[in-house]
C-alpha cells in the first residue's frame, strides 16, 4: 500500500514554523524585561571555567565589559519597541563603547553571556534562546541560502557559538548546539551536536 506523505510533510513544516514563531515571541518579551537583564547578570556571575569555579560578585560583573554589552542592547530592546530611533541611538552606543553590533530588534532570550563582545555582530530579525553563550567575531545574520530562500538563523536554548563563527540564512540551530571557533553554518544543526568547518559539517 502507498502512503501519501505530503499532508505529513506539511503540518511538520507548519509545526516547526509555530514553534520558532512561539521561541521568538518568548524572546522577543524577555528581550525588553526587567527579568532578561536580571538573568544576564546571573548568567554572567558564573564561570564556565573549571580552573574557576564559582561566581563573582555582583558588582565586579556589573563592571565588566561583557555584562555592559548585554546591558545597553537590553536597553536599545526596549527603548526600541516604542521608539526606533532612540533603539538605534543605544545600538550605537553599545557598538562604539563594547565593539557589539546588535541590532535592538534581535530577539535573544535571557541569560546572554558575550564573552569578548567584540566583534560580535547580530542582525534585526535573528531569534536567540535562552543561555546563549557567545564569543568574539561572531556574526548572526540574513544570507541567500542555497535554494534561494532568504531568511534569518533561530537559534535554540543553552547554544554555545564559538570564536570567529557564522551563522547565516534561515537556518535552526537546535537546543544545546555548539558551533565551532570560525565554522561557517549554512544548513540546520540538530539538538546537542556540534558543527565545525568551513562549510561547517555537523559532528556528534
Amino acid at each position: 500500500m502507498t502512503h501519501d506523505t505530503s499532508h505529513d510533510t506539511s503540518h511538520d513544516t507548519a509545526k516547526d514554523t509555530t514553534d520558532e514563531t512561539a521561541q521568538g515571541r518568548a524572546c522577543a518579551a524577555a528581550a525588553v524585561r526587567p527579568l532578561g537583564l536580571l538573568a544576564d547578570l546571573a548568567a554572567n556571575r558564573t564561570s564556565d571555567d573549571p580552573r574557576r569555579p564559582g561566581t563573582a560578585g555582583v558588582l565586579p560583573t556589573v563592571l565588566t565589559l561583557r555584562f555592559l554589552a548585554a546591558f545597553l542592547y537590553r536597553a536599545s530592546a526596549r527603548a526600541g519597541s516604542s521608539a526606533p530611533v532612540l533603539g538605534s541611538v543605544l545600538k550605537q552606543i553599545n557598538h562604539a563603547i563594547t565593539g557589539a553590533d546588535i541590532a535592538w530588534s534581535a530577539r535573544i532570550g535571557p541569560g546572554l553571556v558575550l564573552w569578548h563582545p567584540t566583534g560580535v555582530v547580530i542582525g534585526p530579525r535573528v531569534v536567540v534562546g535562552r543561555d546563549a553563550r557567545v564569543q568574539q567575531g561572531i556574526t548572526l545574520g540574513a544570507a541567500r541560502s542555497r535554494t534561494g530562500k532568504d531568511g534569518d538563523p533561530v537559534l535554540g536554548d543553552g547554544v554555545y557559538v564559538g570564536a570567529g563563527a557564522r551563522v547565516l540564512g534561515p537556518v535552526r540551530v537546535g537546543d544545546r548546539a555548539r558551533i565551532g571557533a570560525n565554522a561557517v553554518v549554512l544548513t540546520d544543526v540538530p539538538d546537542d551536536a556540534s558543527a565545525v568547518g568551513v562549510p561547517a559539517r555537523v559532528i556528534s
